[in-house]
């Protein structure tokens, strides 16, 4: 009987995994291969019809019918995303063009699964946006769809546009296979820096690396002829050795890049803080005559949002980005950085907030569907997801503001802490929970160890964040260094959060600003510059947050002005932030 009920539940719980359906709220792709058969392969199209039904929706058309649905050759796409997900990416090739949800005619789109993106779904569609505002040419659309397959509900999709030559993607001449003319090879290049060594291409070391290969693969000609191998080896390499020379001010590089545009996609790349983007998936493209190499599109943004903003994408990450480190080392490059920057910054955080609420208001019900239908990926906090993001993307323009801009970072996150390194950590996480009053815990900061906290120039450590409706009190929040265990000394105890909190090894340093203020003291503040002004003759003590200390003398109604560095003070228990 044992094993009978055993087995039982694991039936059950197995048909329960495939109840799952679509939410209703979205377009529903419905895909059926030549005789329900499987798609295996990444190589092999397989023969398909499919249909989009609108469902009445409002904004969205149909597109084929069940009794009328276009024919397609479908197969598996992506790398790492086919093979380590059982919710699987598809190339789509239709027999004729068609325009989906807005999108411009094409036969050739992607079905992007998502699997990987626990960031409210929210990595592509950002990054795909983020590229729009920093003006580069085209990103590819997507439109988020429910898709059943054979039947088969299999969850929340994106239908993409793929990155091809194109007169309404990538708008260059289309460079024949195999040719020899020299005048055709000059252009109608269109190739990606990879980090699988798969796909046919040609290699470069790059210098002060230790021979690390470039991998170039070309997706326009698919086919090399000698000369064109030679043609596109040769201008790889004279990029590669004119980027490293010796002197920084030689801009002999920017003969061959266009380095507008690899500012603006470095800008993209930044902002969501993906950290692979010069590692794989890295587009360049060359139209014919003496034009210069431009980067992009953008493409795969898999491996964003993973920190709160605090060092630059090239700076010891886990993947290496090809040249860009070396780039940002020459002066006028970081001039056209900055440049692009102050074009786009003042209204960049409005912009993709309102993006971010936008599409995520779109998606949510299908997300909570893809996450009942796949329960080991996905979203299954979803508004705890875009909270998150929201606040990287906001700690991440601060923050570059702060190295290509004026210095004077926008308002970042509503809810702050502070902690005082006092175990000597190479690096600070905050884990922060309470329960909901509905019997479930929140994590604002992720789950454990948390979020990492930003190294201030004070020295102490800050995280930042936004939470819709963090309760006032009952709120727990530990520090550590990633790992766990008090006694192992890789965390604090629990501690009770308390809004704008100071807090060292072991507990809180100082949480209410006007503790112990003195109130006979008057404070001005103008940048750096603090005006002190005592209604008696009395003395201020300074404290920095390392624990150093300053004794002030002031005379009676005769104003003291000090400059202070960047940093947290108690200035005779009242807490001051200088910036």
């Amino acid at each position: 009987m044992k094993r009978f009920s055993l087995l039982l539940i694991a039936v059950v719980a197995y048909l329960c995994s495939y109840a799952a359906t679509y939410s209703g709220t979205l377009p529903v792709l419905y895909i059926n291969t030549d005789n329900g058969q499987a798609i295996t392969s990444k190589e092999d199209y397989i023969t398909a019809t499919a249909y989009l039904d609108a469902l009445g929706l409002d904004g969205y058309e149909s597109v084929g019918s069940v009794d009328a649905p276009l024919v397609l050759q479908i197969k598996g796409r992506g790398n790492w995303t086919w093979v380590g997900f059982d919710k699987k990416p598809y190339r789509l090739k239709f027999d004729s063009k068609q325009a989906f949800m807005g999108m411009k005619k094409s036969k050739h789109f992607a079905l992007m699964a998502a699997a990987d993106d626990t960031d409210g779904f929210l990595r592509n569609p950002v990054g795909y946006y983020m590229s729009d505002l920093a003006g580069l040419p085209w990103a590819p659309s997507q439109r988020p769809v429910e898709v059943v397959l054979n039947g088969e509900y299999i969850g929340l999709y994106f239908l993409t546009e793929t990155i091809r030559v194109d007169k309404d993607r990538v708008n260059i001449v289309e460079q024949p296979d195999e040719a020899t003319d020299p005048a055709q090879i000059t252009g109608g290049w269109l190739v990606e820096i990879d980090n699988y060594d798969t796909d046919p291409h040609v290699t470069v070391i790059e210098h002060n690396t230790d021979g690390y290969a470039i991998w170039f693969t070309y997706k326009t000609p698919e086919v090399l002829s000698p000369e064109q191998e030679e043609y596109l080896t040769n201008q790889m390499t004279l990029i590669n050795d004119a980027l490293y020379r010796e002197d920084l001010n030689d801009n002999t590089w920017e003969d061959y890049v266009d380095v507008y545009s690899l500012a603006r996609y470095y800008i993209v790349q930044e902002v969501l803080d993906d950290y692979e983007s010069f590692h794989g998936s890295c587009y360049l493209y060359k139209d014919q005559g003496d034009g210069k190499w431009q980067f992009g599109p953008v493409w795969d943004f898999g491996n964003s949002f993973t920190e709160d903003k605090w060092r630059f994408i090239y700076q010891d990450r886990t993947w290496h980005n090809v040249w860009i480190a070396q780039a940002c080392r020459h002066p006028h490059f970081i001039e056209v950085v900055k440049e692009v920057w102050q074009e786009i910054y003042p209204t960049l955080n409005d912009q993709l907030m309102a993006f971010v609420d936008n599409f995520s208001n779109t998606v949510s019900q299908a997300a909570v569907n893809d996450a009942d239908r796949w329960r080991q990926y996905g979203n299954s906090d979803f508004s705890s997801d875009v909270a998150r993001v929201k606040a990287r993307i906001t700690r991440a323009i601060s923050w570059l503001n702060s190295q290509w801009g004026d210095g004077d970072p926008i308002p970042v996150g509503e809810h702050n802490a502070y902690f005082i390194n006092t175990p000597g950590w190479e690096q600070v996480y905050v884990f922060m929970w309470y329960n909901n009053g509905n019997g479930f815990t929140e994590t604002p900061l992720g789950g454990w160890p948390g979020t990492r906290a930003s190294l201030r120039e004070d020295g102490m450590w800050q995280i930042n964040f936004d939470w819709p409706n963090l309760p006032a009190d009952n709120v727990g929040i530990i520090f550590g260094n990633g790992g766990s265990g008090v006694e192992a000394g890789n965390q604090t105890k629990d501690f009770t959060f308390v809004e704008g909190g100071i807090y060292n090894g072991d507990g809180l340093y100082s949480g209410n600003p006007t503790i112990a203020a003195d109130q006979a003291v008057q404070m001005r503040i103008n940048g750096r510059q603090v005006t002190l002004t005592g209604a008696e003759s009395t003395t201020v003590t300074i404290a920095d947050m390392l624990g150093r200390t300053r004794t002030i003398a002031l005379t009676a109604n005769t104003p003291a002005t000090l400059t202070l560095p960047a940093g947290l003070y108690l200035i005779n228990g009242r807490k001051l932030s200088i910036r």
